[in-house]
């Protein structure tokens, strides 16, 4: 059967499942293509480390890599508008802040951000995003390369508009006893979606990912996550955790491979949801692949309403019921908003993640149907 040229498929499980369960990858229509212009990112740093901004692909060769699509990796490699190249030497520290913007005269933007950190160096990169556009659309490549010892933190929140469709192919190759740290508040755009591929072939290598949403009306936030493991002593540990509104969806993929050779090797993930509607989706595919019989794998995921107990004892003490809801989300995900590092984007993320909550609250229908269902709320 020809395929449907209309669609466009995202964050293919790299071991599928079963076809009924259709949980297997995320499939939307594919959006009309705004060539946009030029584009340089608001920037600064501090320390040791180097920025570069440059054109066409600076990326090298990915190997296997497929990205969240193929086709939106190979534009995002070859239709780059916009390159980023940051650099650390060994020994040094250093931090860097990188603003991407969408509006009407760039709507979307296809773009490369590559680190690349030397032996027993230390750099955060901290990414926002922001802006809205008809048809908008961020497509975006991070490529991380660490040396030994070294560690690199990114530290990202995205508050795109209504309207904006944002990907993120993110694929990191972690050098011996080295680590790679991703915290991440996805809170924007139409359709959140981000693919990680983190390779730990070497020995000691870490994988850390810790990750919050926030869905409101029709919203889409999808992840998924391949950690190949072959080196001794490995370590993997993924979180995402937050809550869905209104009719919105979660996807989690969450795929730790331990590879023969693995030994002593550690991975956990885990995927927390709260379930504010009745009308919300939370699908969750948390796998463990082991070749490797000397290997420790944990996975688990949860998703369900509000504890009415909770809500009944802080509503007890004088909170009304949109307060008490928020102070319950907000301890879920608090952990997540802290960890990003800088106190600004903390603020704009536990900001966004309020005003959804309020209007929720003040739509009306929402808070209709979710009485209906569950008569305890009020």
């Amino acid at each position: 059967m020809a395929a449907n040229t209309d669609k466009i498929q995202y964050n293919q499980l790299p071991r599928p499942t079963f076809r009924w369960m259709k949980v297997n990858y995320l499939e939307l229509d594919r959006l009309a293509d705004k060539a946009g212009s030029a584009y340089r990112p608001e920037e600064r740093h501090d320390g040791d480390v180097s920025v570069n901004f440059y054109d066409g692909n600076g990326i090298p060769d990915l190997g296997d890599f497929q990205g969240s699509n193929a086709e939106a990796l190979e534009n995002a490699l070859n239709k780059a508008n916009s390159g980023c190249a940051v650099t650390i030497g060994e020994h040094q520290k250093g931090s860097v802040h990188l603003k991407y913007s969408v509006s009407a005269d760039q709507p979307q933007l296809s773009a490369q951000l590559k680190i690349e950190a030397a032996a027993h160096s230390d750099v955060t990169v901290y990414l926002e995003f922001d802006g809205d556009a008809d048809d908008g659309m961020v497509n975006f490549l991070t490529y991380v390369k660490t040396g030994e010892k070294a560690r690199v933190k990114i530290s990202k929140v995205q508050l795109n508009g209504r309207s904006v469709r944002h990907v993120e192919h993110r694929y990191g190759d972690a050098g011996k006893e080295s680590t790679i740290d991703y915290v991440s508040a996805e809170l924007g755009g139409k359709t959140a979606i981000v693919y990680y591929k983190t390779d730990l072939m070497t020995e000691e290598s870490n994988f850390n990912s810790q990750a919050m949403y926030l869905g409101d009306d029709d919203q889409i936030v999808d992840f998924s996550y391949w950690v190949p493991t072959k080196g001794v002593k490995t370590n993997t540990d993924i979180l995402t955790t937050g809550a869905l509104l209104d009719t919105s969806k979660k996807y989690f993929r969450g795929t730790i491979d331990f590879l023969r050779g693995s030994k002593k090797a550690v991975g956990s993930e885990s995927d927390i949801c709260i379930l504010l509607s009745p009308e919300v989706h939370s699908i969750s595919v948390p796998l463990l692949l082991c070749k490797e019989d000397d290997v420790v794998g944990n996975h688990a995921a949860s998703a369900g309403q509000i504890d009415q107990d909770k809500l009944f004892y802080l509503m007890s003490r004088g909170f009304n019921e949109i307060g008490a809801q928020l102070i319950i989300v907000e301890s879920n995900i608090r952990p997540v908003i802290d960890a990003l590092g800088d106190k600004d984007l903390e603020n704009k993320a536990l900001q966004a993640v309020r005003e959804k909550m309020q209007f929720c609250r003040k739509k009306g229908d929402c808070h209709a149907k979710c009485t209906q269902r569950f008569p305890n709320l009020d």
